[in-house]
C-alpha cells in the first residue's frame, strides 16, 4: 500500500483522503476490480515516464509516450473496452472526460502556435492531438528528441510541431494524474 500512497498522496488535501482512495481501490476483487487496475496502471505508467528522465535526460517525447499510454489505458479500462485500435479516440476521450475545467484550460493554453500573429493558444483538442502525434513519432519513427516542455524559466520553442511550450512536464504530469484519479473514482463501486 505504501507504494500507492506515496504516489497519490500529493494529489489529495489530506493523508486521510489519500488513504481512503487507495484503500477503496485495494479492497476490490475480480471481476469488479477495474478501479483497482486503473489505480495501479496510472501509478506504473506515470512512474515509468518519470524514470525516463534518469535514463535519457531532456528527452521529454519519451515521457510523453508513457503519459499518453496511460491516458489511453485509463480511458479503455474505464469504458470496459476490450477491442483493438481507437487509441487516438481514447486518448482524446480521457482528456475531454476526466479533466477538471481548470486543467482543461491550463492544458489548452499551455501551447501556442509559434510564428503566428498573436501566437494563439492551440486549445485542448489540438494540444491533445499534438501530444498524441509526438507519441506516434516516438513509436513509429523513433524520434524521441524533438519535443520539449517549458523548463520552469523559459517557454520552449519546438519546431515539429511548430509550437511554444508554456507548460512544464510537471504541470502536464499533474493534470494527467488528476484525470486518472477522477476516472478511478468514477469506477469505484458506490459505498
Amino acid at each position: 500500500m505504501e507504494k500507492w500512497l506515496n504516489f497519490y498522496r500529493p494529489f489529495f488535501a489530506t493523508e486521510a483522503e489519500a488513504l481512503s482512495f487507495v484503500q477503496a481501490c485495494e479492497q476490490l476483487v475480480p471481476p469488479d476490480n477495474a478501479a483497482k487496475i486503473m489505480m495501479h496502471q496510472a501509478q506504473r505508467l506515470v512512474s515509468l515516464a518519470d524514470d525516463i528522465q534518469g535514463l535519457r535526460p531532456h528527452r521529454e517525447a519519451l515521457q510523453i509516450l508513457f503519459l499518453m499510454m496511460c491516458a489511453e489505458n485509463i480511458s479503455k479500462l474505464h469504458e470496459g473496452f476490450h477491442g483493438e485500435g481507437q487509441s487516438r479516440a481514447h486518448v482524446q476521450r480521457f482528456f475531454d472526460r476526466f479533466l477538471a475545467d481548470s486543467d482543461k484550460t491550463t492544458l489548452g493554453s499551455g501551447f501556442k502556435l509559434y510564428g503566428q500573429p498573436g501566437m494563439p493558444s492551440l486549445g485542448l483538442h489540438d494540444v491533445v492531438s499534438m501530444l498524441y502525434d509526438v507519441r506516434c513519432d516516438v513509436v513509429h519513427e523513433g524520434n524521441y528528441w524533438g519535443f520539449t516542455f517549458h523548463d520552469g524559466d523559459t517557454p520552449m520553442v519546438n519546431s515539429d510541431p511548430d509550437v511554444m511550450a508554456y507548460i512544464t512536464y510537471e504541470q502536464f504530469r499533474s493534470i494527467l494524474v488528476r484525470g486518472c484519479i477522477h476516472a478511478v473514482q468514477e469506477r469505484l463501486p458506490a459505498p
